[in-house]
């Protein structure tokens, strides 16, 4: 799937709105960072794909993970995301790479991340 990150100013389609800076939590209730960015269909403008930063501690260790929608449960308080994993899930070693948030994830790296959430 062709897929584009977007601008500041760009928001996805419904019914997803802007959710960049939305609190993270897993499926835990524990806090674990927040939406950097935001992956989308290129036609469709539909959300694929959110960019989690974890928090780190004080502010060093931070990682980006690439998160699946899928993976955000749906009945969930406005004002943040509560993801279907808990933060060991998605801050494992074996969680595939995202180094470059400012890219756009390739097919293979989109790929690897939907299975390995169990999405694939």
């Amino acid at each position: 799937m062709n897929l584009v990150r977007l601008a500041r100013h760009q928001h996805p389609a419904p019914p997803y709105r802007e959710i960049r800076m939305m609190d993270v939590f897993d499926s835990g209730s524990v806090h674990i960072g927040h939406v950097e960015n935001l992956y989308v269909e290129e036609d469709s403008r539909r959300l694929r794909f959110v960019d989690v930063v974890t928090r780190g501690f004080m502010g060093l260790g931070r990682k980006h993970c690439l998160v699946p929608v899928e993976a955000f449960i749906t009945d969930q308080a406005p004002g943040s995301i509560t993801l279907e994993v808990d933060q060991r899930t998605l801050e494992s070693e074996s969680a595939p790479a995202f180094f470059n948030p400012q890219l756009v994830p390739d097919e293979r790296l989109q790929q690897a991340t939907r299975e390995y959430y169990g999405y694939g």
